[in-house]
């Protein structure tokens, strides 16, 4: 989660943002959990780009965005932001997310992830050890596919079940 206050607000960029919009200046992480980083170009033609990176918390919130992407919007990339103590280095790595899947170690267990890189490395959200096989009422809440340039002939055409839908003879390990 991110935390802000009112004396991060930019007064004058938030005027500008629009009614119902502000500017911070400073956002912090309140719990070292994962967070996302998506950015996405608004597509009018091929050399368009105009782009919006949006910073969230919650991997619900990325599948449900990706899974409201309009045809005139290209999500370039979905980025995993990682603590140390999931990703086993010293520091927070940024790197590109192919699939996020949700399960539980019990039935009456709280929700573990397991976070798919497009390297094909997977992290798994688990205090304890656990094997992701173990898992219950495991489901794929996020999946992308990079590729390289621009298709809205309908292929990568997002689905509205929470994630996007690309085709998956298109997708491997560090595609």
């Amino acid at each position: 989660m991110f935390l802000t206050t009112p004396s991060n607000r930019h007064p004058i960029k938030s005027a500008l943002a629009g009614h119902g919009c502000d500017v911070w200046t400073q956002i912090s992480l309140t719990m070292n959990f994962p967070w996302y980083c998506l950015t996405s170009s608004y597509v009018h033609g091929m050399d368009a780009g105009l782009e919006q990176t949006r910073l969230l918390s919650d991997p619900v919130q990325v599948g449900e965005l990706l899974g409201a992407v309009q045809d005139d919007i290209q999500v370039d990339q979905p980025l995993l932001v990682s603590p140390p103590r999931l990703n086993g280095t010293r520091n927070w790595q940024m790197e590109p997310l192919s699939e996020v899947w949700r399960g539980r170690p019990s039935e009456n267990g709280f929700f573990i992830y397991v976070y798919v890189l497009n390297d094909g490395r997977r992290y798994i959200s688990s205090p304890d050890s656990l094997d992701e096989r173990t898992l219950q009422d495991l489901k794929q809440i996020i999946h992308f596919c990079p590729r390289d340039g621009i298709d809205l002939g309908g292929v990568n055409r997002p689905t509205r079940d929470g994630y996007l839908d690309r085709a998956p003879e298109s997708c491997s390990a560090g595609a």
